[in-house]
């Protein structure tokens, strides 16, 4: 391992791995050649190698947590985050070692969850101060994250790439979700233009549903989403012009093409204030241009994060942002978005004009 160590901090991964190969020919039981191997794969940018490397560790000492836990932090370098968590689950079953629960705790960060990260990582406030450092480090980005006034992005990701699979299932059948068509509904009433005549942004587009409504109105048709697994299902609809992974709010900060109407199904409802969000929206904004959308009703002034970790906002809130931001709000609708355990969950339909 140190050999590894030394060939990645000296920038030069690539020269251990042939060495690393014919020591593991030579001594194939060797677990630590293999971890090493694994490593400077990984550094040296053949991550798939590295994978199929760590992955044999992993299967042929099943009880070894080092084995574990290098596979579960190629896991997370990689993206590949619901099973990454679950590899470094299994290595802190194993042996709950300060590594391995930093690292399941940056993992569970890196997901959103931020109670479950910042119980495992306050664990190592009373470790060596290597560790105890690094996991007040984490601790002050998950108080940050905290204070946010938004779902974490990676707590989205997380979510959505889980269930990508199942999701069209689940949403229409199991919860009668049907924001996409109050909102096609809304179109009708508030944004001006021939069918086939609009540029179209669809902001936490999914799996592409919002998008086959709102096609017919569509001269382009662009998706933003943060979810790979999702985008990768609405590309294979072969509706859209452009899709885009990214979180909304750097998505905003980039500028880019200026869009005649912008949608959001059911997306606002990770983010509770949403100033920013109307003001990035109007950059996007063609003169004229409408900003429909979705959110989860809330009686009180304000918003306010609901158990099911979806934030809900008042028709006040919405009017007085929207004023601020320097829109217009041209139509507000009580319709219910979904269903959540079998009765309809109260929502608005809103419609935003720039000026």
């Amino acid at each position: 391992m140190a050999e590894a160590d030394a060939a990645i901090e000296a920038g030069e991964p690539n020269a251990a791995v042939e060495r690393l190969k014919d020591r593991l020919r030579n001594k194939p039981g060797s677990l630590l050649t293999r971890l090493a191997l694994g490593r400077v794969l990984l550094a040296g940018e053949h991550p798939e190698q590295a994978l199929a490397v760590l992955r044999e560790a992993a299967a042929l000492w099943p009880a070894a947590a080092v084995a574990t836990l290098a596979l579960g932090e190629a896991l997370m370098a990689l993206g590949h985050l619901p099973a990454a968590i679950a590899e470094l689950q299994r290595a802190v079953r194993l042996d709950p070692t300060d590594a391995a629960q930093f690292a399941l705790g940056s993992a569970w960060l890196e997901a959103g969850e931020i109670e479950r990260a910042s119980e495992l990582l306050a664990k190592l406030a009373g470790s060596q101060p290597e560790w105890a450092a690094r996991a007040a480090e984490k601790l002050a980005e998950a108080a940050t994250l905290s204070r946010a006034g938004r779902s974490p992005p990676g707590y989205i990701r997380h979510l959505f790439d889980q269930f990508s699979g199942d999701y069209e299932r689940r949403m229409l059948s199991e919860l009668s979700y049907r924001a996409h068509l109050v909102l096609r509904e809304l179109a009708d009433l508030v944004v001006d233009g021939e069918s086939g005549s609009l540029d179209i942004l669809d902001l936490g587009c999914g799996t592409g549903l919002a998008g086959e409504a709102f096609k017919p109105l569509a001269r382009r048709l662009d998706g933003v989403d943060l979810s790979p697994r999702m985008i990768e299902i609405a590309r294979a609809r072969g509706l859209y012009d452009t899709l885009t992974v990214a979180d909304i709010d750097a998505y905003f900060a980039h500028g880019g093409r200026l869009y005649d109407l912008v949608v959001a199904a059911d997306t606002l409802v990770y983010f509770g204030d949403l100033f920013a969000m109307f003001g990035g929206v109007r950059t996007r904004l063609q003169p004229n241009g409408c900003f429909l959308f979705t959110v989860e009703k809330h009686g009180e002034p304000g918003f306010t994060l609901g158990p099911k970790r979806r934030y809900r906002h008042s028709g006040e809130y919405i009017r007085a942002t929207a004023e601020r931001a320097g829109l217009e709000c041209v139509g507000i609708l009580d319709c219910s978005p979904r269903n959540e355990a079998g009765k309809p969950v109260e929502g608005l339909a809103v419609g935003l004009r720039r000026g």
